[in-house]
């Protein structure tokens, strides 16, 4: 599993405010300048996100995938390779090129889009703060652990066994309606998907192999990825 931090650092604490004082600043000047008429929703965007991932950073959670199992080191570059071209894809279509806008006033997708990713930020952080509320020290050392039956027992897991990529997912769909692209909404579909896909197979098996038969037994009564609602779900 990842390396959370569950004791509070100063020094760590202290980073993480600057630099996201910095990216606030930043954000803040960019989008005034680059879309002056426009730039309130891609602005309460840019802070949302910041935000969320200073968060995931301090408690020291990688940014795009769940830390529940340590992540595959190849599958998180090659998300990364995705992710960041990805965002930086749908501000120059939104400001500059004007490729893949959909054709409804970008006011309308942009307040859209801030709910759908208000809802991913919301699960990822509800998610992770449920991971630190259950995460133990081995006796004798630094290394990190989670009860199998405290984590497949978590509200969240109940709905779904990677709420936390579902969370992603729902965050980059977001992210294309507020810079109103369809463009975006493609690329998340033929390669955001996938690679979603791919990370959560991988810890499917670290689990399995982890857990034993409690994960077996879960896997029974809860989808991977696409949340089960109904009456038995509480």
């Amino acid at each position: 599993m990842s390396s959370f931090v569950l004791k509070f650092k100063t020094g760590r604490f202290v980073w993480t405010g600057l630099v996201t004082g910095y990216f606030l600043i930043f954000f803040t000047n960019f989008f005034q300048d680059a879309v002056p008429g426009q730039a309130v929703i891609p602005t309460i965007f840019a802070y949302l996100f910041v935000l969320w991932l200073a968060l995931e950073y301090y408690f020291g959670s990688p940014f795009f995938q769940s830390g529940v199992v340590e992540p595959n080191p190849w599958l998180r570059a090659l998300f990364a390779f995705f992710v960041y071209p990805y965002f930086a894809y749908l501000g120059a279509d939104f400001i500059w090129w004007r490729w893949t806008q959909i054709p409804i006033p970008a006011s309308l997708s942009g307040i859209i889009g801030l709910a759908v990713c208000g809802l991913g930020v919301y699960l990822r952080l509800a998610t992770l703060f449920a991971l630190l509320g259950i995460v133990q020290t081995k006796s004798g050392g630094a290394e990190l652990l989670i009860p199998a039956k405290k984590f497949l027992g978590l509200k969240w897991q109940r709905f779904c066994r990677h709420p936390r990529y579902l969370a992603i997912l729902i965050e980059l769909f977001g992210s294309a309606l507020v810079f109103n692209s369809y463009g975006g909404l493609i690329l998340l579909l033929i390669l955001g998907l996938p690679l979603v896909i791919l990370q959560v197979r991988y810890e499917e098996r670290v689990l399995r192999n982890q857990m034993k038969t409690d994960y077996e037994r879960y896997c029974q009564t809860v989808p991977l990825l696409v949340p089960k609602l109904g009456p038995g779900q509480g």
